[in-house]
């Protein structure tokens, strides 16, 4: 075999190729994860988030893709500014053709694409699960920061009980009305935070509203107090429905853990509802817990497990009830950006 690699942007017809690509070339972090489809990967990929260009490799010596990154799009907030972005997520390099300078291929075409979108004047940044040594050496290549162990991510398994009611406090589904003051409320929430997509009305509507079935799979709820004030918020997408994630490999100490708390059913597939856009008015933790909880509840007959984002020294870990022995990954940020972060910012990611 040779190198004789041609890169080209993914496109519609890519979506069966593109899931053989990912289900033959497993994540090589400490948790292995693979991905299986339930609808075409193409419109999966843009129902996860519609901001999405992908890249695409081919050799003669291959029938099918023999890799692929995809980058995604948005507004972030960035040390006080309102920049563009571009996240570099998803780059597979078949195992069959590592080791030959393709990640760096692919990582090269997925930078030449952000900043000729934006030049210099954005942030091109990557999130790398620990252990990953193939993708560290990749960003360094372009990555002017390297910030480790910042984020988690972690699936929390839904409730076999519901909570216990509460007098205080009444979950329900968002309303029109509610529209300004969410909106707010999540931005005054993250107004510190690095990598925020500030929301308005509209961009929280058109987001809730996105979606490739008969019938919605994103949601928000909310908590009141008994007079109708909100509490705290959090939304909700059914990414079961776009794909499903098989669990190939864990180390050691997970594996045992998983044995006592059940977390990966023992198939190892995840059916998962990824939760963002969370908020809490200051000294309502109570209120945001009883959401979370009685989501864990409300959702268990649909999904497995809850998939959570959060900068590890946020908050939101309280909430989430996150507990040294719970199963999650940690990852770092590489990024390249027109200034430095502050080390005292958190980071958003969802």
């Amino acid at each position: 075999m040779n190198n004789n690699f041609s890169l080209r942007q993914l496109c519609p017809e890519d979506g069966p190729a593109y899931a053989a690509l990912l289900a033959a070339s497993p994540d090589t972090g400490s948790v292995g994860t693979a991905v299986h489809f339930e609808i075409d990967p193409y419109q999966a990929l843009l129902a996860l988030h519609a901001d999405t260009v992908g890249v695409v490799a081919e050799t003669p010596d291959f029938a099918g893709l023999v890799g692929s990154g995809l980058i995604r799009f948005r507004q972030i907030q960035w040390e006080g500014q309102v920049l563009p972005s571009a996240l570099l997520n998803t780059l597979v390099v078949h195992p069959d053709f590592r080791r030959r300078g393709l990640a760096s291929l692919l990582a090269k075409w997925r930078e030449d694409y952000a900043r000729s979108r934006f030049g210099e004047h954005g942030v091109i940044w990557a999130i790398i699960q620990r252990n990953n040594t193939g993708s560290e050496r990749t960003a360094q290549k372009w990555a002017n920061q390297f910030l480790e162990h910042r984020l988690t991510i972690f699936p929390m398994k839904m409730r076999s009980t519901p909570p216990t009611p509460s007098r205080e406090f009444v979950v329900r589904p968002i309303q029109p009305d509610d529209l300004v003051t969410v909106v707010e409320q999540l931005n005054q929430f993250y107004r510190n935070y690095n990598l925020y997509p500030p929301e308005t009305e509209q961009s929280l509507l058109a987001w809730l509203n996105e979606t490739p079935f008969d019938s919605v799979f994103r949601h928000y709820r909310v908590v009141t107090d008994n007079a109708g004030r909100l509490l705290a918020g959090l939304a909700l997408a059914e990414t079961f429905r776009l794909r499903t994630t098989v669990i190939t490999h864990m180390p050691t100490v997970l594996r045992f853990l998983n044995l006592l708390l059940h977390v990966v059913p023992s198939s190892g597939l995840l059916r998962e509802v990824a939760v963002s856009r969370v908020w809490y008015d200051p000294g309502q933790d109570l209120a945001a817990r009883y959401l979370f909880e009685t989501m864990r509840w409300e959702w268990r007959e649909r999904a497995t497990s809850l998939l959570l984002y959060s900068d590890v020294r946020s908050p939101l870990l309280k909430i989430y009830g996150l507990r040294p022995w719970t199963g999650n990954t940690i990852e770092s940020i590489a990024l390249r950006a027109p200034t430095p972060c502050s080390e005292e910012k958190l980071f958003y990611y969802a």
